[in-house]
């Protein structure tokens, strides 16, 4: 069996990026893991849009989707805050800051929730899944 990666950009309202407001967060479009998958991470950033201080974090969650928990015919997502926190960033420590995960396999999709934890800057964020397949 041939093992291949492949790359797949999470996107925000189908843009590569999205700049969030000071105490702003946002959330990515739905993404779909190849049903081949059986490995997968994900390298988040957070890129100030201004001068970095104090507090000026991202936190990142994923939203994961295993399918249609009550049988309505829909997949269902996790809910923001309560799935599973990715990462923080840290734009005052290194900006751009970047970070790597594992994802949870199996897994059918997801979204990304970010959270920009600055008081008085935008952050932009995005992110991207890299899938190893069988």
């Amino acid at each position: 069996m041939a093992i291949t990666v492949n790359e797949v950009q999470v996107l925000w309202s189908t843009a590569a990026y999205l700049s969030i407001a000071a105490t702003g967060n946002g959330t990515s479009d739905a993404f779909v893991i190849n049903q081949t998958c059986f490995q997968a991470s994900i390298e988040c950033k957070a890129d100030n849009d201004g001068t970095p201080a104090a507090g000026d974090t991202v936190d990142f969650y994923l939203l994961a989707t295993l399918g249609d928990p009550d049988g309505a015919d829909a997949s269902e997502y996790g809910t923001t805050t309560q799935d599973m926190h990715l990462a923080q960033l840290n734009t005052n420590l290194t900006d751009p800051a970047i970070a790597t995960a594992v994802l949870p396999m199996p897994l059918v999709g997801g979204m990304i929730y970010a959270v920009n934890n600055s008081a008085g800057r935008a952050i932009t964020v995005s992110a991207c899944i890299l899938e190893q397949r069988g």
